[in-house]
């Protein structure tokens, strides 16, 4: 079953965050993961945003995507993220209607 990762953030040092845009993509892809979408500021259809910027993910399963997030790949880089924005990440499966 696929796994989406959400992300909502605001960057704060766009030079320092462009170092993680750079690296991360192939980082996502080399665990089966896809970018869906970015959008920042993201369109706001019912309440208050905590923060204006929605990243969208989907890996295969969830263990991918946890394996990505833990991965040494991914820890030489999430400095740069850590360093310049701020984000709370979900982890969500994806829903499988019944079909009956």
């Amino acid at each position: 079953m696929a796994a989406y990762m959400i992300g909502l953030g605001r960057i704060e040092d766009p030079e320092r965050f462009a170092k993680y845009l750079e690296a991360v993509p192939a980082t996502v892809m080399s665990f089966g993961g896809e970018v869906l979408g970015i959008e920042d500021p993201a369109e706001v259809l019912e309440g208050t945003a905590p923060y204006p910027r929605v990243v969208l993910l989907r890996f295969p399963p969830k263990e991918d995507a946890r394996a990505w997030k833990s991965s040494p790949e991914y820890q030489d880089i999430v400095e740069h993220r850590l360093a310049s924005s701020e984000h709370v990440l979900y982890l969500v499966d994806e829903l499988v209607m019944p079909t009956d």
